[in-house]
């Protein structure tokens, strides 16, 4: 047990309002102030190595904290503490590779989240990307309970994670901050409306257009991941027009362009091109290179999942009968092997909504009409697919 006179010590001991501010992890429970050379007791409990051995030299055979007889008096310097208090203190460390054992010094650090929360709020680049490194890093566990300090101060959080986005010069750095915005935007924890005024005042789009255009694989996927999860983490109808201003569409119809863009990257782009199309203003966009967005959709769209070519039908259904522009249904009317790819869609096992939307294109593309707009006489509104 203290002595009372380390008892008196403790509480004559003047407290710096910024200690307060300090996570408790950080605080020797002698001295109560942050650590400078972290070292562990065998009993676990770990201890600034001036205090706890002036502890021991004053002959205490205790550990403080527990009361507990010690069996060694041997100390052993906490390393991964010492490093966490360095890089919240001030002196930034490397960047260091992903754990790869259960044994590894980030994967067993429990209290991370609230580490980080503070790392991610410093002012120096070099220390924000140091610590987006340690967040990737973490087990999936410990990566959870990340986001969840995280977003108690969606702001501080979103802030500092846009400024490694925006100002980084290492490629893999920015992909890990548009990742870790990618999980701070779907965590269930804070609300939507909160997400969108981020969202908003961070220009995130613009910075993930800025993304994709590095070009390399991890740079596009990783971006298109964020814009995808950004749209669906609240009102999809207030983030469209953000995604427009922010210069979506040109790169979205790009990559659907790429012929040696994978199928699972085009897949996204057509996705996110669907919600685009559902705001006016990015509908006007695409109409006004309606043909070559056309022929770019639809060769690609049976090589992507059901759920692209579901948005792929979405697409050109806008196309034929959103507004009053016949240069978009025109399009779609001229597009080669348009009509075979719909028997195929409407026979999957896809939505009744997708279905009819289907045949709705379809009708476009079969429809005939004589020289005065007037209807073939041999038009019918049902069609009989014969399975291939």
């Amino acid at each position: 047990m203290a002595s009372p006179n380390s008892t008196k010590a403790r509480k004559r001991l003047p407290l710096n309002p910024l200690e307060i501010t300090s996570p408790t992890m950080f605080r020797c429970p002698i001295s109560l102030e942050v650590m400078r050379s972290p070292v562990s007791l065998c009993t676990g409990v770990t201890y600034d190595r001036s205090s706890i051995q002036q502890w021991l030299d004053t002959g205490h055979r205790t550990c403080p904290a527990t009361c507990q007889p010690l069996s060694s008096t041997d100390l052993v310097p906490n390393l991964t503490l010492r490093r966490l208090i360095h890089l919240w203190s001030g002196a930034p460390p490397a960047l260091e590779a992903a754990p790869t054992s259960e044994n590894s010094e980030i994967g067993i650090i429990s209290p991370i989240d609230t580490v980080v929360l503070h790392l991610l709020n410093e002012s120096d680049l070099a220390r924000s990307e140091s610590a987006v490194g340690y967040l990737v890093a973490l087990s999936k566990e410990e990566k959870e309970r990340a986001v969840c300090a995280l977003c108690e101060n969606l702001d501080r959080s979103m802030q500092a994670l846009l400024k490694v986005l925006k100002s980084s010069t290492n490629t893999e750095c920015r992909v890990k901050a548009a990742r870790l915005i990618e999980s701070i935007l779907a965590s269930p924890i804070s609300s939507s409306d909160s997400k969108f005024f981020i969202v908003k005042n961070v220009d995130l789009f613009t910075e993930l257009v800025l993304l994709i255009r590095e070009g390399s694989l991890s740079a596009v996927s990783a971006a298109l991941d964020c814009m995808q999860v950004t749209i669906e983490s609240t009102e999809k109808q207030k983030l469209r027009l953000e995604m427009i201003k922010g210069g979506v569409v040109p790169v979205l119809v790009t990559i659907i362009r790429a012929t040696e863009a994978p199928a699972e990257v085009v897949g996204k782009a057509i996705r996110l091109l669907e919600q685009a199309m559902r705001c006016k203003e990015g509908f006007e966009e695409i109409i006004e290179d309606v043909k070559g967005v056309v022929e770019a959709l639809v060769p690609r769209m049976m090589k992507v999942g059901r759920e692209s070519r579901e948005a792929a039908v979405g697409i050109l259904w806008v196309m034929c009968f959103k507004g009053s522009n016949n240069s978009a249904r025109d399009a779609v009317k001229a597009a080669h092997g348009l009509v075979g790819r719909l028997l195929v869609v409407m026979q999957e096992d896809c939505s009744p909504v997708v279905v009819k939307m289907a045949g709705d294109v379809l009708r476009v593309c079969t429809l005939e009409r004589d020289k005065e707009g007037r209807l073939a006489g041999n038009y019918t509104k049902t069609l009989h697919i014969m399975p291939f």
